[in-house]
């Protein structure tokens, strides 16, 4: 039976205002709680400027053969004091089997001319450019760099990272049978082994921490 689906919201009312699970987390264990609490909205700020915006994040449970798919919107809500970039978060927790068939499933579903772009990429100069990136500087993450110009524009993006979770190249390997990613986030820090960030947020990302842009 598939695990009950999560939501995070924005809370307005009450005692207990902001972010909170608005949905019923019966059948989840607190360290699960904790770690899906913890992992799954994007990180960054400035979401303010990106209304509309959707990003896909997907990284296992430790030790369960099982992974989160987390979507976040970027919503036109405001919170108490007017401050907008509110997001809702929606979680589901699939077996590995159940995951990787979602992946295939989310690519498939891509508008056509969003397909046949990432059914070109990798090209080879980005094979190498990941691959000598990420041998040069040792770390378990790399960041993708790309303008980003509404949402329907970044699914070439979402197309990308998701076609490399699913067929990731010899040198990412070594991040495990689940490749975290996050489609869209607006910082590097704390985040999944393969993220994106728009480009005007390449200069936040630090030296140490292999990017491309693409």
């Amino acid at each position: 039976m598939p695990a009950r689906q999560l939501v995070i919201d924005y809370v307005l009312e009450g005692h207990q205002r902001g972010y909170n699970f608005t949905s019923s987390t019966d059948g989840y264990s607190d360290a699960e709680l904790k770690l899906i609490w913890r992992r799954a909205m994007p990180r960054g700020q400035g979401w303010s400027q990106y209304i509309g915006a959707r990003s896909l994040k997907c990284f296992p449970l430790d030790g369960q053969r099982r992974a989160a798919v987390c979507e976040t919107v970027v919503t036109a809500q405001r919170d108490e004091h007017g401050r907008g970039g509110i997001r809702q978060v929606t979680i589901d927790v699939l077996p590995y089997a159940d995951y990787f068939a979602y992946l295939d499933q989310r690519l498939l579903k891509l508008p056509d001319a969003v397909r046949t772009q990432v059914d070109r990429m990798p090209t080879f100069s980005q094979r190498l450019s990941i691959s000598n990136s990420l041998m040069t500087h040792k770390k378990d993450q790399l960041v993708l760099l790309h303008p980003y110009n509404g949402p329907d524009r970044w699914q070439i993006m979402e197309g990308f990272l998701v076609k490399l979770a699913l067929a990731p190249l010899t040198v990412m390997r070594r991040w495990g049978p689940v490749v975290s990613l996050t489609t869209l986030a607006l910082n590097h820090q704390e985040e999944s082994s393969l993220v994106a960030l728009p480009a005007e947020k390449a200069g936040t990302v630090d030296r140490k921490t292999p990017s491309i842009k693409i």
